[in-house]
C-alpha cells in the first residue's frame, strides 16, 4: 500500500496517458482524506500534486470520482487500471504460499496472504488452491506465470466473457435510445376533447379554414343559381306565349 504524507492510499485510478487520481486516508490528521492528481516518474516512482483535503469520507469519494470523469471528458482517455488494496486476488494451486513461490514487485508487495488447511476447491469448484494473495496492482501475466498463480476471475483487468459483453452493451443501446428519443405522453381524456372540440393543433386548424372556405364558396354559387333561375324562365315567357292568369275558383 503506497502512503504520501502520511496518507494511506486507499484507491487510485491511472489513465491511459499515465496521469490518475488517487484518494488517502490519515486517520490523525485535521483533515483525514485527501485527493490527488498523481503520475508515475521515469523512475516507476508515483508523484502526487494538487490536493483537496476534507474531513468527510463520501465528499471525498464524490469528488475523487468527479476528478476523474472531468479528465476523461477533457482529455478523452481511457482508464488503464484501478489500484486499491486487496483488489487483485491470485491463487497458488500448485504449492502453500511460502517465502519464494510468489512475486514482490517493486512497490506491489501482497496487502495479504492466506494458506488453507489443504488444497481446497475454490470459485464455486473451478479449481483448486493452497492458498491465495491479494495485491493492490494486477501482476502482469509473466509475474503470475512464473509463481504460478491463478487470477480470480473477478478481478478487475481479467476480461469479460462475450455473454457480459453484450449484456453491458444491451444496457447502454437501451439508455441512448431512452435518452434520444424521450417518451411522449398520451395526452388525457379532457387533453383530445379539446382537440376535437376546441382550437386543435395547427394542422387541424389549417384544415378547419379549408374546410369553411369550401363550404362558404358553396353556400354562394347555390345563391347564385337559386336567383339566376327565375330570370332565366322570364325570359322564356317574354319570347314565347305569356302567361296565363289563374281563372277565378280555379
Amino acid at each position: 500500500m503506497d502512503k504520501n504524507q502520511g496518507y494511506e492510499i486507499i484507491k487510485a485510478v491511472m489513465l491511459e496517458n499515465g496521469r490518475g487520481f488517487a484518494l488517502g486516508h490519515h486517520p490523525t490528521a485535521p483533515s483525514p482524506y485527501v485527493t490527488w492528481a498523481c503520475y508515475d516518474d521515469k523512475d516507476g516512482q508515483r508523484q502526487y500534486e494538487w490536493g483537496h483535503y476534507g474531513s468527510d469520507r463520501a465528499a471525498l469519494e464524490q469528488d475523487f470520482a468527479a476528478r476523474v470523469q472531468e479528465y476523461q471528458r477533457l482529455y478523452n482517455v481511457g482508464v488503464r487500471r484501478v489500484e486499491a488494496p486487496g483488489l487483485y486476488k491470485y491463487y497458488s494451486t500448485q504449492r502453500p504460499v511460502d517465502i519464494g513461490t510468489f512475486p514482490k514487485p517493486p512497490r506491489n508487495a501482497p496487502d495479504e496472504i492466506v494458506n488453507y488447511d489443504q488444497r481446497v476447491p475454490v470459485e464455486n469448484g473451478s479449481f483448486l488452491a493452497w492458498g491465495h494473495l491479494t495485491y493492490t496492482r494486477p501482476l502482469t501475466k509473466r509475474q503470475a506465470s512464473d509463481y504460478e498463480l491463478r487470477p480470480a476471475p473477478d478481478n478487475p483487468d481479467r476480461p469479460r466473457s462475450i455473454r457480459e459483453q453484450m449484456k453491458t452493451a444491451a444496457k447502454q443501446a437501451e439508455a441512448d435510445r431512452g435518452q434520444s428519443a424521450p417518451k411522449k405522453n398520451a395526452p388525457d381524456r379532457g387533453d383530445r376533447q379539446e382537440d376535437i372540440y376546441g382550437a386543435g393543433t395547427q394542422s387541424q386548424q389549417e384544415r378547419r379554414a379549408c374546410d369553411g372556405a369550401e363550404w362558404e364558396h358553396d353556400r354562394r354559387h347555390h345563391q347564385q343559381s337559386a336567383c339566376a333561375a327565375p330570370g332565366r324562365k322570364a325570359a322564356g315567357q317574354g319570347a314565347g306565349t305569356p302567361a296565363q292568369a289563374p281563372q277565378p275558383g280555379a
